[in-house]
């Protein structure tokens, strides 16, 4: 088993760096990435989400409130048959599960540091005060910048894969604020891509 993992997982490398290469780009609200491979009977499926899209925000959760909808959102995804449909005849049974977020990861900070060295080596003739209230406008100016994702990872053993002609997914309908699904796919050898933009969408083209 841990084979087959290793050889999915090089599988989808040339994916995952068109996705890195992209980054920036594909930071969108709104829009979700779903990469599927299957070899033989192991179906694999991953995604990547901005956090608001997910949860409405993408800071590290602090009130309650915040803190309950993350919950939420991971015990969600916690459980793939509440993100994707597999078809019975293909009696796919769920092998591996990887869920990750980047909310605590500070990504995106501002260090106070940095802005500090920069006002020392500027005499410009402005107070303290000044520079104190320049350098709170600075974090408020480039507060969007602060991006942050949820990535999922779901592995399946299909005992009739050949039977295996779409999968479904429920993403837009159990998080309304996904837009859009860009899909990339591996089956095979054979490979496509697709976009989805209604809540009935169905992940197909190999057969």
């Amino acid at each position: 088993m841990r084979y087959i993992i290793l050889f999915l997982a090089g599988l989808l490398l040339p994916l995952s760096i068109h996705a890195q290469s992209r980054q920036l780009d594909a930071h969108e609200h709104g829009a979700a990435k779903v990469m599927m491979a299957m070899e033989g009977k192991m179906l694999q499926l991953q995604f990547e989400v901005p956090s608001d899209s997910l949860i409405g925000f993408e800071y590290s959760p602090e009130s309650e409130k915040d803190r309950k909808v993350f919950a939420y959102a991971m015990t969600i995804l916690s459980n793939p048959t509440n993100l994707f449909d597999i078809p019975d005849e293909a009696e796919c049974i769920p092998v591996g599960i990887k869920v990750s977020q980047t909310l605590f990861s500070g990504e995106g900070e501002h260090h106070e540091g940095e802005h500090h060295d920069h006002g020392d080596d500027h005499d410009d003739g402005k107070s303290e005060k000044d520079h104190d209230h320049d350098h709170d406008k600075d974090h408020d100016d480039h507060g969007d910048e602060v991006h942050s994702e949820f990535q999922a990872s779901y592995l399946w053993n299909c005992h009739h894969a050949d039977d295996l002609d779409s999968v479904q997914t429920r993403m837009m309908k159990v998080f309304p604020r996904i837009e859009e699904i860009r899909v990339q796919w591996i089956v095979g050898d054979r490979q496509g891509a697709m976009e989805l933009e209604n809540q009935d969408g169905k992940i197909r083209g190999w057969r």
